[in-house]
């Protein structure tokens, strides 16, 4: 028993070291990575591309994210100044600002996989689905239908005393943590990841179809057409890795 008590004593050190030194590199490099992002994708010359809107979009939630949520979890770990369970208004707040803007983040994520297959499509019209107004529309719809649906984190998180002197921010113990367990395996850990797959290999398979399209193999290679397929092509690559980057980073937390 004396064994188990100290490796446990043990344990819990290290993470609070790990925590105290790792938790300000992790907070610090995600707020320059944000925000070189933010300004690249805002810039003048992207900001016409629909898509760019959409991982600006992204990127600001993952930035409040960080600064909602990831910095009160190095202060509460790394520090023992666990805030969560000193007010209710603060457990609630934090969680549901945590819900939001990671599932915000997802949204924009699919909304920009989508907004690629539109793009790479070798149907006029398909493209011209690809707008700054749909963009706006879509981000704005999304952000209102998650900022109603998630109300109920204000209500049924409630601090919880697990042994004396120790309590928690956690949710309401019954048919509620059930649910919001079930939510967050199907939406976050099947919904989403299934959702970019799919469009992934949809947009892979336009450009497939496209680069075979005797219109494109008929031009000279330093036509005004060539030079355009070959931009799409590096920006759709491009935009993959963006996406891989945005969105399994933060989830790792």
């Amino acid at each position: 028993m004396a064994a188990i008590e100290k490796s446990s004593v043990s344990l819990e050190s290290v993470t609070k070291v790990i925590y105290r030194i790792g938790g300000p590199i992790l907070f610090i490099f995600g707020i320059i990575s944000c925000t070189i992002n933010l300004i690249v994708f805002l810039r003048k010359a992207h900001r016409r591309n629909a898509c760019s809107i959409y991982l600006a979009a992204a990127n600001l939630v993952n930035l409040l994210y960080i600064f909602s949520s990831m910095l009160l979890t190095f202060i509460s770990i790394g520090y023992d100044l666990n805030l969560y369970s000193r007010s209710l208004f603060i457990c609630r707040f934090v969680n549901y600002g945590s819900y939001l803007f990671d599932i915000l983040s997802s949204t924009y994520l699919i909304l920009a996989s989508i907004d690629r297959v539109f793009i790479t499509s070798s149907n006029a019209l398909t493209r011209q689905r690809s707008t700054r107004r749909l963009a706006c529309i879509s981000i704005a719809s999304g952000t209102i239908f998650w900022i109603i649906f998630l109300c109920h984190i204000l209500i049924f998180m409630d601090i919880q005393e697990i042994s004396p002197g120790y309590s928690i921010c956690y949710y309401r113990a019954g048919v509620y943590m059930v649910m919001m367990n079930y939510f967050t395996l199907i939406i976050k850990m099947i919904a989403v990841p299934l959702a970019l797959i799919i469009t992934g290999i949809w947009t892979a398979r336009n450009i497939r179809e496209h680069g075979k399209s005797r219109t494109v193999l008929l031009q000279p290679k330093g036509s005004t057409a060539y030079h355009d397929h070959h931009r799409r092509y590096l920006f759709v690559r491009d935009l993959e890795w963006n996406v891989i980057n945005i969105y399994y980073i933060p989830t790792d937390f």
